[in-house]
């Protein structure tokens, strides 16, 4: 089993309620203050390595871009640069505004964190359920601004 520590109130800086702050041992004790400033949600039938590495394939590739002035000459200038991710549909976007967390919840029902905290329910189920952990970066309005010139 693993575990999510999720934020619980909105109110703390840039953040949002069910952004995943980290992933946990079944093993690990959360301590009274950690009880009371977040939401735990347990996640059976899954390791934390294995859901570490489920999380972070749901990440954009997210490489650092740069625009250079004049293509082949020498110069004091230094480049434009700005980081880039790649959306799912293929297509390359500007990061504007970089999410705090990189996932979240939020999406997800409380029939769905039932079933994942459920010992009995199957694999599938909780696969699926999973695929409501989702990337923030997708999910800001902002970080859609498409780079045409990488897109074509």
């Amino acid at each position: 089993m693993a575990q999510l520590l999720l934020i619980k109130d909105a109110n703390m800086e840039n953040k949002e309620v069910d952004d995943i702050i980290g992933i946990f041992k079944d093993t690990h004790r959360f301590s009274d203050d950690e009880h009371f400033l977040f939401n735990i949600q347990k996640v059976e039938g899954y390791t934390q390595e294995e859901l570490i590495t489920f999380a972070q394939n749901k990440l954009p590739e997210r490489p650092r871009i740069y625009r250079l002035k004049v293509a082949n000459e020498w110069t004091f200038d230094v480049p434009e640069m700005e980081d880039a991710w790649k959306h799912t549909d293929g297509k390359w976007y500007m990061v504007v505004e970089a999410p705090k967390y990189h996932w979240t919840i939020k999406n997800m029902t409380p029939q769905e964190r039932t079933i994942l905290a459920s010992g009995v329910s199957s694999s599938l189920d909780k696969l699926n359920t999973l695929s409501h952990l989702e990337s923030k970066m997708c999910m800001n309005i902002k970080n859609m601004v498409e780079i045409t010139e990488l897109n074509e």
